[in-house]
């Protein structure tokens, strides 16, 4: 397997929700999860080859899905430890409820005995702050990984709140299967832990989800604007260890000694069992 490393520089805070459907707190995950990477690097990889990004509004039926295909896996993205400064949270003045319209509009008319104003109330806002962040993506085709070379320097909306530029594309980085005490790079799937009878030490507990890959899906050419076969969302449960972690899990990982990518998670994003 292949690996390619993309240092993303946030402009800003970010926030990645784990509430979808909660608009009074909005929580954030402490990294990107491997679908919000995905979706990222496939419209910056659309604009690198020219394409407008696609619209996807949520209240469509049915709305398309671009993704990265499902032979090149995204594995999420992670905060760099000595450019880590935390997730901030703080309050903010946010809508009632989703029929709120007031926020998005430029022109505002004053409330009348006919027309009360729309209520508004506090929000809980959380946003992850990081300087830089690693992404991992990974594939059996080295040709195919090399094409991400193109997206260097292009940049989008990334996440719920926030925006990255791509820095830097490595090159394809060739990984070996091998089982190992290490600090995994990205997140590990908590069935793997559990059946590996590892203490749990340091890992923080998140649920996730990963796409539901349609039977007819293809491999999408990444760099087109065709959308990806996706039936909808799995959820899953996962253990993170943060920048600060030292903590080892002895996984099967695929590794250089450097890069710990759990071979569990690979196999659970591509939609197949995870195998420890």
């Amino acid at each position: 397997m292949y690996c390619l490393q993309i240092n993303l520089t946030p402009t800003a805070a970010m926030t990645f929700r784990i509430l979808p459907g909660s608009i009074l707190n909005i929580a954030t995950y402490p990294f990107v999860p491997p679908t919000t990477l995905s979706g990222y690097l496939r419209r910056v990889a659309m604009l690198s080859a020219g394409l407008d990004i696609p619209e996807t509004t949520i209240n469509k039926d049915n709305p398309p899905f671009y993704t990265l295909p499902r032979n090149i896996v995204s594995l999420g993205a992670y905060p760099v430890t000595d450019t880590y400064t935390g997730v901030h949270r703080t309050y903010r003045k946010g809508m009632f409820s989703f029929a709120h319209t007031s926020f998005s509009k430029i022109y505002r008319v004053k409330p009348t005995k006919k027309k009360k104003a729309e209520e508004i109330q506090l929000h809980t806002w959380e946003y992850l702050i990081a300087e830089k962040l690693i992404g991992y993506v990974m594939s059996e085709s080295k040709s195919d990984l090399e094409k991400f070379s193109q997206i260097k320097d292009r940049g989008c909306k990334l996440g719920k709140e926030g925006f990255a530029v791509v820095e830097e594309v490595s090159a394809p980085i060739k990984l070996k299967r091998e089982t190992v005490s290490a600090n995994p790079s990205t997140i590990v799937p908590m069935e793997a832990l559990l059946q590996s009878g590892e203490f749990i030490n340091g890992c923080d507990i998140y649920n996730l989800y990963r796409y539901q890959w349609s039977s007819n899906q293809s491999n999408t050419d990444s760099f087109s604007n065709d959308n990806s076969s996706i039936n909808g969302f799995v959820p899953f449960v996962t253990g993170y260890y943060p920048p600060q972690s030292e903590s080892l899990a002895t996984l099967e990982y695929y590794t250089n000694g450097e890069i710990n990518i759990p071979t569990s998670l690979v196999n659970l994003i591509q939609g197949d069992e995870v195998n420890v």
